[in-house]
């Protein structure tokens, strides 16, 4: 009889960990794991402004910790985006991750891009784009770390 190793089923993690605030902002990197762990992409991440809260309709950061994603077609955006939600903060939040290249494009959520100053962060639509080309339909799971904000 041959036996088979039973590989478990494993969800790509969305690793984002916040280090800068800037005027109106808050800066963090980000790395997409896959389920064996490598690194599928990496950027950076602009949130709003800290103190970080759980209370919905904030222009604010939401809590670091571990979070679900949901795919939700947005009327705004014309297009499919992963929505983050836990035990803490509902999916009513309305918390995606998009693209935007300035504070006052965030209104609450994530944006992506591969660069960043004191400003935002830069090529945006691209990286949102070679994110969900990567995430698409897939299950996966976001973790928000605060480092020195």
């Amino acid at each position: 009889m041959q036996l088979y190793k039973i590989r478990k089923n494993k969800t790509m993690i969305l690793n984002i960990t916040r280090f800068k605030n800037v005027k109106d902002g808050t800066i963090g990197r980000f790395e997409l794991l896959g389920d064996d762990n490598a690194v599928l992409l990496k950027g950076y991440t602009l949130e709003p402004a800290g103190d970080d809260t759980t209370e919905p309709n904030q222009d604010k950061r939401i809590p670091q910790g571990l979070y679900n994603v949901a795919w939700h077609k947005s009327p705004r955006f014309k297009m499919t985006l992963p929505l983050l939600f836990n035990e803490s903060v509902s999916r009513e939040r309305f918390i995606l991750i998009h693209a935007g290249n300035y504070p006052k494009h965030t209104e609450g959520c994530i944006l992506l891009g591969s660069i960043y100053t004191d400003e935002g962060v830069f090529n945006s639509k691209a990286t949102l784009m070679q994110f969900l080309k990567l995430t698409k339909n897939q299950d996966f799971k976001v973790k928000i770390t605060n480092k020195e904000v």
